[in-house]
């Protein structure tokens, strides 16, 4: 199929949702980054149960940037390709969008080597409030009273999830604390500069997007392991353990699919209720790592999610009146 030169399409996988009204991009979009995202972080806890892993963060990392390059390779290559596909990109700006995304992914998934995936959902829920300044400060975006409503109850429900859970196994470590606080300051930039450079250069397809990111990426990550002497003992303890590889594999595949389709919602939608929606399935995660990862129940979750359930349902009501 072919697209005009002026028309900014949304492919994930080769398939153009531009085509399709806003509201079915926005439901069809918004339940696969839920589902696919509720996978990755499954994952990413059974990785960090295995005895001894919590130490190898970065190797982890290593293997979902290199991984997800070499897919989004082949996506860009042979399934996404767009009408312009043999401009050059403007590698600066792919550069500085590869050490946000380290920093963002990176030092979160290392933090989990420190603090308790509980732990690590109060400072990454607070990611919502610092989106909307780079919002205001990059973007120049301005927000409704029911922007800051849906913000302020959806925090307050993500720490009442967190905080019922930290009381069951509290694992605080003053360095876990620093490493995911830098990490929410470069999430507070990422997702505000990924889509000024979506709109600022349309003709590059998702897979184009995340094939340069995550290639630089790769690169850093590999040169930090190195630089730490990480990558050799990282390399042993990963070949004395089966399940290391194939949990990593499917882990990285996984996300790669997840931040196609977080791109075309912050194409279709905009970053704040992308935000909103991957915030969502942070309170989703919680609930089946009680499943999965057995922990008691209390009646906090409760009134939790019906905080974070009444955010959502002012920013649906706020996007459709």
């Amino acid at each position: 199929m072919q697209h005009s030169p002026h028309k900014s399409v949304n492919l994930v996988c080769g398939v153009d949702f531009s085509r399709y009204s806003r509201h079915f991009q926005f439901l069809s979009l918004a339940s696969s980054v839920l589902g696919l995202f509720i996978v990755y972080g499954y994952i990413q806890e059974k990785l960090f149960h295995i005895p001894g892993f919590r130490s190898h963060g970065w190797y982890l990392s290593f293997i979902q940037f290199l991984f997800v390059s070499f897919i989004s390779y082949l996506d860009s290559t042979f399934i996404s390709r767009s009408p312009k596909r043999r401009e050059l990109p403007p590698y600066y700006e792919f550069m500085i969008l590869s050490w946000m995304t380290v920093g963002t992914i990176g030092l979160s998934t290392v933090s989990l080597g420190f603090l308790n995936f509980p732990t690590q959902v109060i400072f990454k829920s607070c990611k919502l409030i610092p989106v909307m300044i780079g919002g205001i400060i990059i973007l120049g975006k301005k927000y409704t009273l029911y922007d800051y409503c849906s913000v302020v109850l959806m925090c307050a429900g993500l720490i009442g999830f967190s905080l019922a859970d930290q009381t069951v196994s509290p694992e605080f470590e003053p360095k876990g604390i620093v490493i995911i606080c830098m990490a929410l300051c470069f999430d507070a930039v990422f997702g505000n500069y990924q889509e000024k450079l979506l709109k600022k250069y349309p003709h590059f397809t998702n897979a184009d997007i995340i094939f340069y990111t995550y290639s630089f990426g790769s690169l850093i990550i590999f040169t930090w392991l190195i630089t730490t002497g990480q990558f050799l003992t990282s390399v042993r303890f990963a070949s004395q353990h089966s399940d290391v590889y194939p949990l990593a594999m499917i882990y990285s595949t996984v996300g790669y699919l997840g931040v196609q389709f977080v791109l075309a919602l912050i194409k279709s939608s905009g970053v704040l209720i992308t935000t909103i929606v991957t915030t969502m399935r942070k309170v989703l995660t919680v609930i089946l790592s009680f499943i999965f990862f057995t922990k008691p129940f209390t009646f906090q979750y409760v009134w939790s999610g019906s905080l974070v359930f009444l955010g959502i349902c002012i920013s649906i009501w706020k996007r459709n009146r």
